[in-house]
Parts: C-alpha cells; structure tokens; sequence
C-alpha cells in the first residue's frame, strides 16, 4: 500500500531523530575544536528541522 503524505512527514521526522542521534554521539567523539562547531551547527540546524517537522506532522494528523 502506498503511502500518503502523512506517513512520509512521520518517516522524515524518524530520519531527523535518528540523525540527531548521531550527530550528538558524534560530539562524544570529535577532538579538533573546529570540527565540534560544524557539528555542533549540523545539530541545530536538524532540531530546527525537527521542529517543523513536528508540526508539520501534527497539522497534518488533524485532517
């Protein structure tokens, strides 16, 4: 069966906290100063992502 917009919305908001997973284990691990801000940048701009996403998902359940 194939899927409506509000499974693919769920399905990205999956994905977005599964990569904020990540990219705060890789602040766990990094060393080098500069690498820790791109991530530390990458993180924001996915919880921003998943914010929306969220929201998205939300409005889109309500109809």
């Amino acid at each position: 069966m194939q899927k409506n917009a509000r499974g693919h919305v769920q399905d990205s908001c999956t994905a977005l906290n599964e990569a904020m997973s990540c990219l705060q284990s890789a602040l766990q691990t990094v060393e080098k100063a500069d690498n820790r801000s791109r991530i530390e940048q990458s993180l924001q701009s996915v919880q921003t992502a998943l914010q929306q996403c969220n929201s998205t998902a939300q409005i889109l359940s309500q109809e």
